[in-house]
């Protein structure tokens, strides 16, 4: 009995060998080039994240809005009065401070220091909240606080800045308008941080 089909072959088929598999010069090329950029970008944003860690200060706020003028004697008597309108036309570091704050006591030196940095130029004052103004008096002595520090005898103007905690720092304008604020300590690096970026990094020729 004969099947229906095709009759079979007695050759075996002939064997098609597979191209090899390669990638081509110009598809490798592209593939090299594409990789080079991702290398190239990744540092750049690696770059620009490590340099904004560098200028951020933890605990800043910008603010806006005049600045609560105020006229009260120095903790140290025999100084003249601590006038901020007085200081108008000058940049002012406000730091709200107390005898008896840790954090406060131990950022003066801090303070201080950047202080004769800016002298001439940016004006730092300090403002005492519930203490004794022998007791006020005494920490700015030994932390070697040279620049005016008013006595508010009546703790008033934590209210009028909204203070919440010590130590309390603001950045006030020439102008008279406050433009940030720091809740907590700084370091003497984070403070020049903020002074450089609001105020200009160039500091004043000391006068003779």
């Amino acid at each position: 009995m004969r099947t229906v089909g095709h009759r079979p072959s007695s050759d075996p088929p002939d064997l098609v060998e597979p191209e090899p598999v390669t990638t081509a010069p110009r598809r490798r090329g592209a593939v090299m080039l594409l990789g080079l950029l991702a290398v190239v970008v990744a540092a750049v944003w690696v770059s620009k994240v490590t340099q904004g860690s560098l200028q951020k200060v933890p605990g800043t706020l910008r603010l806006t809005g005049p600045a609560k003028t105020f006229a009260l004697d120095d903790v140290r008597t025999g100084r003249p009065v601590v006038s901020l309108q007085a200081l108008r036309g000058r940049p002012v570091v406000l730091n709200f401070f107390a005898s008896w704050c840790e954090p406060c006591t131990r950022e003066m030196p801090a303070l201080q220091a950047v202080a004769e940095r800016y002298r001439g130029r940016v004006q730092f004052v300090g403002v005492t909240f519930n203490d004794s103004r022998d007791n006020a008096r005494k920490a700015l002595e030994r932390a070697g606080v040279t620049y005016p520090a008013a006595f508010d005898a009546k703790s008033t103007l934590v209210d009028d800045y909204g203070v919440r905690g010590l130590p309390t720092t603001f950045f006030i304008g020439p102008d008279g308008n406050l433009l940030e604020r720091k809740d907590g300590e700084f370091s003497e690096v984070q403070l020049r941080t903020v002074v450089d970026r609001l105020f200009g990094s160039e500091p004043a020729v000391a006068s003779r």
